[in-house]
């Protein structure tokens, strides 16, 4: 099962700073490092697509498309985000966070 979301390019991008926060923390048992693996792998997925926009920006939206475990991962870091941003960033994710929730119903 695949989650596909289109986003804008401001949007992925404060994604993938979020996930380059996120990929940082330790994991000292196996449940924490199964997650941080997916983490991980979530960073170089949101990676790959910054630098793919990056070589021919448009401005148009963007498709990303994700497993769903990586999905439903990336919902739990967006609703569980510990430090605040500013009201536009805070709005982006909002949205971003509400598209993807009805994605993963």
């Amino acid at each position: 099962m695949k989650a596909i979301i289109k986003t804008d390019p401001e949007t992925l991008f404060l994604l993938h700073r979020i996930a380059n926060d996120q990929k940082q923390e330790s994991a000292n048992n196996i449940g924490a490092k199964a997650v941080r693996s997916m983490k991980i792998e979530l960073f170089t997925i949101l990676t790959q697509r910054c630098f793919s926009y990056t070589a021919n920006p448009n401005g148009k939206k963007l498709q990303l498309t994700l497993k769903y475990h990586l999905a439903a991962l990336l919902y739990e870091i967006i609703t569980d985000l510990k430090f605040s941003l500013g009201i536009y960033e805070g709005n982006k994710l909002e949205i971003f966070k509400n598209d993807l929730h009805q994605k993963l119903q």
